[in-house]
């Protein structure tokens, strides 16, 4: 077990070279790649670089950092994105350290992913989605990125930690921060590969004058690997800017639709071990369909280089339709969800001097959310409810010394419903008033100090909240509703981030997490587990050894345990917390002989967890895995051969809907055998 005097042995080890994942060497933004010529003034609070920012790929294709994070955060640029095939957007996060991915195999609710000992079977919402900035999680908190595809993403970034100022709902542990394209390009790109798996995604930017439009499609059908598998996917986006003197303003519209006519759906352990190829008997009618509908509105104005304002709007709507039968369940469970967002957001950035820096920024998003389902003739569940979010912030930033950087903020969060909701819950008629009038105060701090030209400490502290999401926002009882408290998560973290030379990097750290009240939710219920703590060691690198052969790697150790249980369950007392996995890891090769072949492999670990808060009925979930793709270059662009699972290794995701491991509530997907994709890319530029 780890405790909090690991730190002083941490701190001993930190002056040596460690175990961030793969970075370059900085070089200059080509300014006609730049989305508005407003943007070019923008300047940095100070000339020095104090961060502790990893970039998977190129830094040149980073469009946007958050250098006033201290702490775990990691960019994926295009230049890494290029390469990736998915059915699930989610998985695209699978090389970033400490990331977890919980692969569901149930048609359109496939896959969520997880960080800081926090679990992705989606009881309990951990991070926040952004996607230009724009909210991107259902009202459970679960995340939602099907309606992009690969080629339409510039980079996506992952904070982990609680330090954050500028999000609050959801964001327990961190966020997920994904940039779509603006440059000017011309793409477009088929593939085929494994269980009959066709593909399809086509780019297109352009800049006339002050006018700048963008598009994307995306299309992707296969069968997939296991039987009673089909699954078809389509995406698309455009944008629409307009650059002024001083300012900016775009439109941006997206649509995605994720069809699943068939779904294998969880199986017995006797069954997944015997057959992982098979369907569930209970899933031979399990179908869905989800579709998502977007359009927002991006205003940014440069009152000069120290003062920039930023406005969004959006409007959002998230539809899902599923027809399950998990296993052990009596009948076919028709399932509806309807969600409408529309939100604000404002930021303000103030250069108030070469020393000093302010930021402050405000958002708002209202959910009205319609939910239904009927097992047989049992109305399950009825509902219709609004839910709205509030957020107000202010950060200052102080280098008081040109090797010392901190910035120190306070947010405030309200949260409120309509207090006329009425649910029908198992065939009974409730009315609650929900989530009302919850406020939540949460201070925030970062601070970079480069001991020398080579490394840079970094320490971050913040205050976080979990809230309670669908319809059981409350504790039911026959007298009327009982509230679920917000449960209040405070964090930190330490870690150095070297250079040792300009071909190897690292970065190591330890961090640590508290949380009162906490609760999970199974299967909609929500059950408290009282208090919890996590910590754990983030450790990365990444080498360049010469211009032809590069390493990166990386290792997160995460424990969570519950420390002081309810009082319906004091046997959870030092337990862990259900499907976190002891530990994430991944080792990266490549290899480029000359201009125009480049070889990857990396290899994926992942550790045990226990699948619920007894610890009992065993230890699932762990595997090693072994990807490869080679690319070849052109005169007119790039073939590609992609291999998944190169060994075959049999792996799975296990869930528990009680908290006891009987035999019975133990529900097992296989995960995908050995896969292959060949892709050809046409640049038109």
């Amino acid at each position: 077990m780890m405790y909090p005097k690991t730190i002083a042995s941490l701190l001993a080890v930190m002056l040596f070279p460690a175990v961030t994942v793969y970075a370059e060497d900085s070089v200059e933004l080509d300014p006609s790649k730049q989305s508005s010529k407003a943007k070019k003034n923008e300047a940095p609070v100070s000339s020095i670089e104090l961060d502790s920012v990893v970039v998977l790929g190129k830094k040149e294709q980073v469009s946007a950092t958050d250098k006033g994070l201290a702490g775990s955060v990691d960019v994926i640029t295009r230049q890494e994105l290029e390469y990736e095939h998915v059915t699930d957007t989610l998985e695209l996060f699978s090389k970033t350290p400490g990331v977890v991915l919980s692969r569901f195999s149930q048609g359109i609710v496939n896959t969520e992913v997880s960080i800081r000992g926090f679990s992705g079977d989606g009881e309990t919402p951990n991070a926040k989605v952004l996607v230009d900035g724009i909210p991107s999680n259902l009202f459970s908190g679960l995340s939602e990125l099907d309606y992009l595809f690969p080629t339409n993403i510039q980079s996506a970034q992952v904070f982990k930690g609680t330090s954050d100022a500028s999000t609050g709902l959801f964001a327990t542990a961190g966020n997920y921060k994904v940039e779509t394209r603006k440059d000017v390009d011309k793409q477009l790109q088929f593939g085929y590969g494994s269980f009959q798996t066709r593909e399809m995604q086509g780019y297109y930017g352009e800049k006339q004058g002050d006018f700048t439009q963008n598009y994307a499609i995306g299309y992707r059908k296969g069968n997939g690997f296991r039987a009673h598998t089909e699954n078809e996917k389509i995406a698309l986006s455009g944008r629409w800017q307009l650059d002024f003197e001083q300012s900016s303003l775009a439109l941006s519209a997206k649509y995605g639709k994720y069809n699943s006519p068939e779904a294998p759906g969880f199986m017995s352990k006797e069954q997944a071990r015997d057959d992982r190829r098979g369907v569930a008997p209970n899933a031979l009618n399990d179908s869905g369909e989800k579709e998502f509908k977007h359009l927002s509105l991006h205003y940014d104005y440069f009152f000069n280089n120290d003062l920039d304002l930023s406005l969004k709007a959006y409007w959002q709507n998230f539809g899902r339709e599923r027809n399950v039968r998990f296993f052990g369940s009596p009948g076919l469970e028709h399932r509806l969800e309807d969600e409408t967002s529309i939100g604000f957001m404002s930021k303000l950035n103030w250069k108030i001097n070469p020393s000093w820096a302010f930021e402050t920024g405000y958002d708002i998003e209202r959910q009205h959310v319609d939910e239904f389902r009927q097992r047989l003739t049992t109305i399950r569940r009825n509902a219709q409810y609004d839910f709205t979010a509030q957020g107000i912030y202010a950060k200052f930033e102080n280098t008081p010394l040109d090797w010392l950087r901190w910035n120190l903020a306070y947010r405030v969060d309200y949260l409120n419903s309509d207090p006329r909701n009425q649910f029908v819950i198992n065939g009974n008629t409730l009315r609650t008033r929900m989530l009302d009038n919850q406020t939540i105060v949460q201070p925030k701090f970062n601070l970079f100090a480069n001991l020398n030209a080579q490394q840079t400490l970094f320490v971050n502290a913040g205050r976080s909240f979990q809230t309670p999401t669908g319809v059981n926002l409350n504790l039911y009882s026959t007298n009327g509703p009982t509230n679920v408290k917000v449960a209040i998560n405070d964090g930190w973290e330490l870690g150095i981030k070297s250079q040792w030379h300009p071909d190897l990097n690292t970065r190591l750290s330890y961090w640590q997490q508290k949380a009162e009240n906490e609760f999970i939710n199974i299967d909609n219920i929500n059950q408290l587990i009282g208090s919890t703590r996590r910590q754990g060691i983030d450790a990365s690198f990444d080498y360049a050894l010469d211009e032809q052969w590069h390493f990166w790697g990386n290792v997160s150790r995460v424990e969570a345990i519950i420390v002081k249980p309810d009082a319906l369950h004091p046997q959870f007392k030092d337990n862990s917390v259900r499907s976190i996995p002891s530990y994430t890891a991944s080792l990266g090769l490549q290899y480029a002989p000359n201009a125009n072949w480049i070889a990857r492999v990396h290899v994926d670990s992942q550790g045990d967890y226990y699948v619920n808060e007894s610890n009992q009925g065993g230890k699932y979930g762990g595997y090693t895995l072994t990807n490869a793709n080679i690319d070849y270059k052109t005169s007119w662009g790039r073939v590609s051969l992609l291999a998944n699972n190169i060994f075959d290794r049999y792996y799975e995701y296990v869930y528990d809907f009680s908290s006891t491991g009987a035999t019975n509530q133990l529900n097992f997907a296989p995960g995908t055998g050995r896969n292959f994709m060949l892709t050809a890319t046409v640049d038109f530029l």
